[in-house]
C-alpha cells in the first residue's frame, strides 16, 4: 500500500471519529430539557416518580355474620408487567385503598418489597374469595420472600398494619369487581 493512501484513510478516519464526539454534544444543545415522566428500563426511580393510584375496582372483606369489616378501592394488577411493577416506588398508600393482583392461576404465591418504600400487609386470598393468610407490615425495600401459607388466586396489597387494625383475619370472605 502507497503511503498517501494510508493518509487519506486514516485521515477519513480521524474525520469519523470527531463527528462521533462533536455529533452528540451538538445534538444535545437540541434536545428537550426534561426527561421522561418515568423510569424508562430501569428499576430505579427518578427522584419525581411516582406511580398514581388509580381506582379500577372495588372490594370488601365480609364477617361470619354477613357484615362488612373493612371496603377499598382497588387498582388492578392482571398483566405481567403490572404484577412485577406492583407496589414498587411508591412513597405513600391513600388510605382505603389497595393493589389488587389477578394471578393467572391459584397455587402458592410468594411476593417480596423490592424498591417498594412503604410498609404493606401482602392478603393472599383463594380463588373462591377467602383469606390465605396474611404477611403484615412487610418491610420496605426488603427482598426476602414473603409466601402464602396455601394456595391463592388473588392477593392484596394494602398499607401496612391495616389488616390487624380493622380486623381481618385468615378464614375471612372477600367479594370484589371492576368498576
Amino acid at each position: 500500500m502507497n503511503r498517501s493512501l494510508i493518509m487519506r484513510v486514516g485521515g477519513v478516519l480521524l474525520a469519523l471519529a470527531l463527528l462521533g464526539l462533536v455529533v452528540p454534544v451538538v445534538l444535545s444543545w437540541f434536545a428537550p430539557a426534561s426527561g421522561p415522566a418515568e423510569p424508562q428500563g430501569s428499576t430505579a426511580p427518578t427522584e419525581s416518580y411516582e406511580p398514581q393510584f388509580t381506582e379500577e375496582g372495588a372490594g370488601a372483606f365480609i364477617s361470619a355474620s354477613g357484615d362488612t369489616v373493612a371496603s377499598f378501592a382497588l387498582e388492578l394488577a392482571e398483566t405481567t408487567a403490572e404484577t412485577t411493577q406492583g407496589m414498587m416506588f411508591r412513597r405513600s398508600v391513600p388510605e382505603g385503598t389497595g393493589m389488587f393482583f389477578i394471578m393467572p392461576e391459584e397455587r402458592y404465591q410468594s411476593f417480596w418489597m423490592r424498591n417498594t418504600y412503604v410498609p404493606l400487609d401482602i392478603i393472599y386470598l383463594s380463588e373462591a374469595g377467602s383469606v390465605v393468610s396474611i404477611q403484615a407490615n412487610a418491610q420496605p425495600l426488603n427482598e426476602t420472600p414473603l409466601p402464602s401459607e396455601g394456595p391463592a388466586k388473588y392477593v392484596l396489597e394494602i398499607a401496612g398494619g391495616e389488616s390487624a387494625k380493622l380486623g381481618i383475619t385468615p378464614g375471612m370472605k372477600w367479594i370484589w369487581n371492576r368498576n
